[in-house]
Order: structure tokens, then C-alpha cells, then sequence
């Protein structure tokens, strides 16, 4: 009785300590802001399944990632407490974000270059970190600009922002602007005219909509290629945009996929394409079962995003595959993946084709066999057969060599 009940409290304890840790999983993986606007290339390294790909309207951010905008993009971001950030193009930054009580957040932007424009809400609390300088802000409408040289550009339109790094800090006002620099402490804070203030943000619009979608709608096989149709229409009036003769890229996410722009020969996860009077066919196929989601961008144009569900395709078993099944039904998981290069028959009379069909009817019965793993990674399995008493097969004992 003793024993029984130290047993059973040992499996008890470990019960708790499994829903320990996934709680604490599950809590790490909070989202923290989602993208409320894409425009052009716009890309996001995910904490959680790192890797490249193209930003979505809607996609949730995490504490950790990373996002890039290309050349003539745009995207924006809003944050839990509901602050704003406008990314320009060609921006690369981090959010570091973490949840401080119910809907307020404690959030580090490390802008490596770029420029932004954030609206913060009352009591959340930012730090836009730079090469050259530290920006703490509460509550604030700033413009940030960081350049190639680490050079950052900092305008408060409304608010009050430390602007700080190693050599000094200043305080930024209201409708001023400071810079910093390597080895400089942050310039004495300027006025500036409104007239002066940065416009980007108000110019901001894309021009076209891009449009993916498969030849054939429905599930599709895995390792099967199919064509992939991009289309692009006018933002202002969704005409076909007949004078759109550029370059888009495109991307997946989700289960592994791969496109060909030279007709199947060559296969990549990425694949930029000219599109000509506002259209293009690219090929794709998926190498792994289950849903990817795949993307099309292009400058200035709001992004496509197709969702494709691949299966894999079911296959008849060859009669020796059904053979070596009910001889073991190991050999199956110890052959998976490989093919026959050779099969004989080393002694004895009958092809290998009747030893087989014999096996499969029960009237040859496997006496022994042996599986020999090669060096080169080869399998070799030896069957020694013999006829079945009582059957009519007409066989000697033979011995069957198959080679994998």
C-alpha cells in the first residue's frame, strides 16, 4: 500500500510540471501587433518559425520579429495598446515587445535603417533604438529617420521625447527636431515650420492590386506541378492594368513549396517574374503535404495571397511490396523511401515474377530471410522460400535476392 501510493504520487507531480510548461509556452506566444497595411514587397522574419516571407494585411507580430520594406513599399502596424507605426521603404527593423498590464505594452523598435512615423497612445511606453541614438517616448507623434551611416533624424510633432545616446541626451518638443551621430551627442533641438515636417506619410497610396490564383481550383498533389496565374488590376478603378510591365516576387509560407519560372527545370522557394499587359504564369508544386500560403508582391501595388492545400498522392502497392508486407511488416518502415535497383533469384528454379505472385497467394511460404544494410546505404534482403504442404505450386526451395 506504501508503495502504491508513492507511485502514484510521483506520476502526479509529473502530470503538473507537463501543464507547467505548456502554459508557459503558450503565454510566450502572445501577439503583441498585427500588420494593418501592406503595400509593395514587405517582408517579415518570424520569431516563431524564422525564415523570410511576404508580410500579409492582418498577419500577427510577435515579441522578436523582424520586418523589411522594399523599394516603393509601405506597410503599417498596430500595436496592442493601439499605437501606430508607418514604415517607409527600403526599413529594416525589430520589435521587442512585451505586455505590461491589460492592453498596455512596454515595446523596443531596433531600427537599423529606414524611417518611421509613430503615433503612440496615452501610457504606453516606447524606445526606438538606432545606431546612433536612443528615442524614449510616451505618448507622442514622431518621425524618425535613420540613414546608411547610422545618422538618425528625429522630429517631434507632438509630445515630448528624450533623445539620447553615449556622448549626451536633449529633450525634443513639440514641432522641434534633433539629430545624432556616431561619436556626437544629440544636437540641441531646433523648431521647425510645419511647412517643414515630413509628408511621406500623407503621399502614401498604392497604384495597383495584384491578384494570384491556381489553373484549376481544388486540392492539389504533392511533387504534382501546376501553373499559377498573376493578374494585376488598376487600384483606382480594378481594370486590368494593361501598361503594368514590371518585376513581382513571390513567396510561401506553411508547408514546403517551390516554384519554376523556366518551365519545370529548376525549382526555388522565391521567384521573381516579369509580368507583361499586367499578366504572367509562373509554375508551382508543393514538396511537402498540408497548407501554404503563398504571395505575390510587387512595388506600389497591394499584395495577392492564395491559400493551396496539398495531399499525397495515394499509390497502389507493387505485388513485392505487398509480398515483403506480410513476410514482416517492419520490412515496410525499413524500405520506406527506397526503390528495387535488382531482383534475382540466386537458387533454385522460378522467376522472380511467380516466387512473388506465390507468396502473395500463399502458396510459397517465407522459411527465413535476412536484411543486410550496405555501406553505400543499400539494402539487400535475402528470402529463402518453400512450397506450402499440401499446394501445388510446383516450386523448389529457391532463395530470392532483392536489392533496395
Amino acid at each position: 500500500m506504501f508503495n502504491t501510493t508513492k507511485i502514484l504520487s510521483a506520476h502526479y507531480k509529473v502530470l503538473v510540471l507537463s501543464m507547467c510548461i505548456f502554459t508557459l509556452g503558450f503565454s510566450a506566444t502572445r501577439p503583441v501587433a498585427v500588420m494593418s497595411k501592406v503595400i509593395g514587397d514587405v517582408k517579415v522574419d518570424p520569431v516563431t518559425e524564422p525564415g523570410w516571407r511576404a508580410a500579409a494585411w492582418g498577419g500577427k507580430l510577435f515579441d522578436g520579429d523582424q520586418l523589411k520594406t522594399g523599394e516603393a513599399s509601405f506597410s503599417s502596424i498596430m500595436f496592442l495598446d493601439r499605437s501606430l507605426v508607418k514604415i517607409r521603404a527600403n526599413s529594416k527593423f525589430t520589435i521587442k515587445s512585451k505586455r505590461t498590464v491589460k492592453r498596455e505594452l512596454d515595446t523596443e523598435i531596433n531600427m537599423k535603417v529606414g524611417e518611421l512615423n509613430l503615433t503612440a497612445t496615452k501610457g504606453s511606453q516606447f524606445k526606438i533604438q538606432t545606431p546612433t541614438s536612443v528615442a524614449s517616448v510616451k505618448g507622442t507623434e514622431l518621425n524618425l529617420l535613420v540613414n546608411e551611416d547610422g545618422t538618425s533624424v528625429l522630429t517631434v510633432i507632438e509630445g515630448t521625447v528624450a533623445f539620447m545616446n553615449e556622448m549626451g541626451e536633449v529633450l525634443a518638443t513639440e514641432m522641434t527636431t534633433s539629430s545624432s551621430s556616431a561619436n556626437e551627442a544629440p544636437s540641441e533641438p531646433e523648431e521647425i515650420p510645419e511647412n517643414e515636417l515630413p509628408t511621406w506619410v500623407g503621399n502614401v497610396k498604392e497604384d495597383w492590386r495584384l491578384n494570384l490564383s491556381p489553373d484549376k481550383p481544388g486540392e492539389k498533389d504533392v511533387g504534382k506541378p501546376f501553373n499559377l496565374q498573376i493578374t494585376v488590376e488598376d487600384a483606382k478603378d480594378g481594370k486590368m492594368a494593361l501598361d503594368y510591365n514590371n518585376e513581382v516576387n513571390l513567396s510561401s509560407s506553411g508547408a514546403e513549396f517551390v516554384f519554376s519560372v523556366d518551365g519545370g527545370q529548376n525549382w526555388t522557394p522565391d521567384a521573381v517574374v516579369k509580368l507583361t499587359k499586367g499578366r504572367g504564369v509562373i509554375k508551382g508544386k508543393s514538396i511537402a503535404s498540408g497548407k501554404s500560403t503563398l504571395a505575390v508582391s510587387g512595388g506600389s501595388s497591394s499584395p495577392g495571397e492564395l491559400s493551396i492545400s496539398t495531399k499525397q498522392q495515394e499509390t497502389s502497392k507493387t505485388k513485392t511490396e505487398q509480398a515483403l508486407e506480410k513476410v514482416d511488416p517492419g520490412l515496410t518502415e525499413t524500405l520506406a523511401g527506397k526503390r528495387i535497383m535488382a531482383s534475382w533469384v540466386s537458387k533454385g528454379t522460378g522467376s522472380v515474377e511467380s516466387i512473388i505472385e506465390a507468396i502473395n497467394s500463399g502458396t510459397l511460404e517465407v522459411t527465413s530471410k535476412d536484411v543486410i544494410e550496405n555501406p553505400d546505404g543499400t539494402i539487400r534482403v535475402i528470402l529463402r522460400v518453400n512450397s506450402v504442404e499440401g499446394s501445388n505450386s510446383g516450386e523448389e526451395e529457391s532463395d530470392q535476392e532483392n536489392e533496395f
